[in-house]
């Protein structure tokens, strides 16, 4: 049984289905729809833990069908003071740490790739493109600590950004729902897809012969995600 196979299982169990566990558990429905149907090949950990949180499971079942210690860990755990606690956090943070440098290096010796999707509608480096189409194909990245965040990519169209992106750019993008003010990212704004710097109140571009885009009372703004860097070009 895959760990997909759990999830499902899991959700049937529990009487809710795969948007109402997005809504649970944080995950977008649309890479919950790809995780579910096998279309990702390698779901990121903190996604896991999040599906797996709102399951009221543990990583470890989703990955092999085992509980494994955890109920015995947690026991322990919930019988230590403050200092034990933190103590405990600590060493599994430097454990953490540990096994994703390994993981990384690992990748890094072997040449690991992964699959992220593509949109088929440019998102615009100009006046506007609307990034709603369902159609979508894959491409795969050589692993490493920032393709690895990858959750989508999208082509750049338009020069507001150059000389930063330019037109026919392939751009990676983390899925988020705000990036910090000064960093590029994806924007949903009043219908129409956009690659811009956050400006706060504001989305700005690279290329000076643009003006900002100032948000209004009732403008609808929503932030598609954080612009990873390039990968490629038309």
């Amino acid at each position: 049984m895959e760990w997909f196979d759990r999830v499902k299982e899991l959700k049937k169990q529990a009487h809710i289905n795969t948007k109402e566990l997005a809504e649970i558990s944080g995950v977008p429905l649309g890479t919950l729809n790809k995780l579910l149907s096998g279309q990702t090949d390698k779901p990121k950990y903190d996604t896991l833990e999040k599906i797996a949180a709102a399951l009221k499971t543990t990583v470890g079942y989703l990955s092999d069908g085992e509980g494994g210690d955890t109920a015995l860990i947690a026991e322990k755990f919930g019988k230590l003071d403050k200092k034990g606690r933190e103590a405990v956090l600590k060493a599994a943070d430097r454990e953490l740490e540990r096994m994703e440098a390994e993981a990384r290096r690992a990748a890094s010796d072997i040449g690991l790739k992964r699959k992220i999707f593509i949109y088929d509608t440019p998102v615009s480096a100009g006046c506007g493109s609307f990034l709603e189409s369902p159609h979508s194909s894959a491409i795969s990245l050589e692993v490493n600590e920032v393709t690895d965040r990858a959750d989508y990519a999208v082509r750049v169209s338009g020069d507001s950004m150059e000389p930063r992106y330019f037109d026919g750019d392939i751009v990676i993008v983390e899925s988020c729902g705000d990036v910090p003010v000064g960093k590029v990212g994806i924007f949903l704004y009043n219908g129409e897809s956009y690659i811009k710097k956050f400006g706060g109140d504001r989305l700005r571009s690279v290329n000076p012969k643009y003006s900002d885009i100032v948000f209004k009372e009732n403008d609808d703004i929503r932030c598609l995600g954080l612009v990873l860097g390039t990968i490629s070009k038309a």
